[in-house]
């Protein structure tokens, strides 16, 4: 296992890889040449989405040739035990349409748990970081989740897009009639973001996709919040995962208690 000298010093160079991957999104949007086509599973796809993925495994392979690239577009040495988990453009719809809230999400996974973290969203120039056990970060400063204890009056974000709303229509309306303040916001690095600065309570991905959640698992919790699968379970984060529930800590068994109650199996639209 990696010490916390060695932390440190990937923490640094990640938080450089992170600047340049920034960058590179922000070069791509100004060029006018996106290069935007959609994937198997119909979503969005850019050219800065594959160059940037491509830059981490070649920088990866230059400075940490023993580790492995789990990335969103292509992988390198993905079954190495040391993986780096990268997610190049975190809401690419955002980012095609100039929004903020697109963001570069880089996570180092030891043994299947995130030990080094950084996002960052070079419009706002906001950089989130983490080491295990050191704290959260945004550019530099300490940030920690909300002490909001009930859902009553609790901001929960989720994702606004009308095809994932419809399905979890008999999810979000009882969690309203409980007092959650909905809040539609895309991205779920933006949203791990979000729920690690206070700026709202929880949010829960259904997701399968790691490169989603890494980065964010450890953020939050170095914020001092919790993130565990749909069923309150940890996982491991160098393979698919079971969605998530990502809080401030307080309010995760009642989120829990909800979802368990609609059906994890039913929480869809990613």
């Amino acid at each position: 296992m990696l010490q916390k000298s060695d932390l440190d010093s990937r923490l640094a160079w990640a938080e450089q890889l992170a600047r340049e991957a920034g960058k590179m999104m922000l070069e791509f949007a100004h060029s006018g040449t996106m290069g935007v086509r959609l994937k198997l599973d119909k979503t969005q796809v850019t050219d800065a989405d594959e160059a940037i993925n491509a830059m981490v495994i070649t920088k990866v392979g230059e400075q940490f040739p023993e580790d492995g690239v789990l990335g969103e577009e292509t992988s390198a040495h993905a079954d190495r035990e040391r993986l780096w988990v990268c997610d190049p453009i975190d809401g690419t719809d955002l980012y095609i349409l100039g929004l903020t809230g697109a963001m570069f999400s880089l996570a180092l996974v030891e043994d299947g748990q995130p030990v080094v973290a950084v996002m960052y969203e070079p419009l706002l120039d906001k950089l989130f970081t983490a080491v295990k056990g050191g704290g959260a970060f945004e550019n530099g400063r300490s940030i920690r989740v909300s002490g909001q204890a009930s859902l009553d009056g609790a901001r929960v974000a989720f994702s606004p897009t009308y095809k994932r709303i419809l399905p979890n229509q008999p999810l979000y309306d009882p969690l309203v009639e409980a007092g959650v303040k909905l809040v539609p916001i895309n991205g779920e690095a933006y949203r791990g973001s979000l729920t690690a600065s206070s700026v709202v309570d929880a949010h829960a991905f259904p997701g399968r996709s790691t490169h989603d959640v890494a980065a964010v698992k450890l953020i939050v919790e170095e914020a001092g919040g919790r993130v565990t699968d749909l069923n309150g379970q940890d996982q491991r984060y160098d393979r698919k995962i079971y969605g998530a529930i990502v809080s401030n800590g307080h309010i995760h068994d009642q989120l829990l208690e909800r979802i368990a109650k609609f059906g994890p199996e039913n929480y869809t639209g990613y």
